[in-house]
């Protein structure tokens, strides 16, 4: 896919998640009470990976509305993590909540490309990229180099990730798309969905961050354009970076997110879960590689 094609995608991907992000927050109830009682929307993957980040300058790239970007520093002690993201209602969405929520982060609003042609180099010493991102993104490879861009020597990524098995089939689990399109576009027709209506396992969202009904039948006015990428395509696009790789590992169950309709979910202290109901599948993997 051409540059200019390849920015044309991610256009149409903002104006869709635009639509989208106002139907996900409708359905969350006093988030900035959430925040200001030292709420989180973390998982245990990405808590174990991340660690203590006190005194560490981190970034969260495609950080949707910026509900992990400040659970960062609720729960792992960042001090004003730099969140990214394509939307211009989720950055707006996010600095405000900040601002509400009496804590500090800098939202930017940029394509994740633009972001690292245009920022500083060698500045972050955690990269941290979760849930539902790489799928948007045209250019894998110039994912990894951006990545290795702005990470300071010794600064590492933390990844995790939706598996791209768990995206080959669709909510009925009827093998639909490509394990990988190669940087090929997969064009919906139907555009971002409101998947936290349709994960909704209860009353709550998250332990004490409720739910109510919002939004209804929501249907997204804007097209979408995903891409789909192996473990090679996006493991490989690191090392090829120069990154170095020190753990991979894959999860038989989806965090908070539910792909199909035929799924049992449980609830973790940190949140809720999905399993299939069949046979096992891998649904997640998380990542982590060094800047040496």
């Amino acid at each position: 896919m051409s540059n200019s094609t390849g920015i044309q995608a991610h256009e149409q991907n903002r104006a869709s998640w635009n639509e989208a992000i106002v139907a996900h927050n409708s359905h969350k109830v006093d988030q900035d009470n959430f925040f200001r009682n030292k709420g989180s929307t973390l998982y245990p993957e990405e808590i174990g990976l991340l660690g203590n980040l006190a005194g560490k300058k981190v970034c969260h790239l495609q950080c949707n509305a910026g509900q992990d970007t400040l659970s960062l520093v609720t729960r792992l002690g960042a001090e004003n993590p730099t969140g990214v993201d394509i939307s211009d209602v989720a950055v707006d969405f996010a600095t405000k909540l900040a601002k509400d929520s009496g804590l500090e982060a800098t939202f930017v609003r940029a394509d994740v490309f633009e972001y690292f042609d245009t920022t500083e180099a060698d500045q972050f010493d955690v990269v941290f990229v979760s849930y539902g991102t790489v799928g948007w993104l045209n250019d894998i490879e110039r994912w990894g180099r951006g990545i290795h861009r702005i990470l300071k020597p010794g600064g590492r990524i933390v990844f995790v990730e939706f598996h791209p098995v768990c995206f080959i089939f669709d909510q009925d689990m009827v093998q639909t798309y490509p394990y990988s399109s190669a940087g090929e576009a997969i064009h919906e027709t139907t555009g971002v969905s409101d998947y936290v209506a349709f994960s909704n396992a209860g009353g709550e969202v998250m332990p004490n961050l409720k739910f109510q009904t919002g939004v209804q039948e929501f249907r997204n006015p804007h097209p979408s354009v995903e891409f789909g990428w192996g473990l090679g395509d996006t493991i490989g696009s690191l090392i090829k970076a120069g990154l170095h790789v020190s753990h991979l590992k894959e999860y038989p169950y989806s965090n908070f997110f539910r792909p199909y309709k035929a799924m049992v979910s449980e609830q973790c202290e940190e949140g809720p879960r999905w399993r299939p109901t069949g046979h096992m599948l891998p649904l997640m993997y998380s990542v982590v590689a060094s800047k040496p």
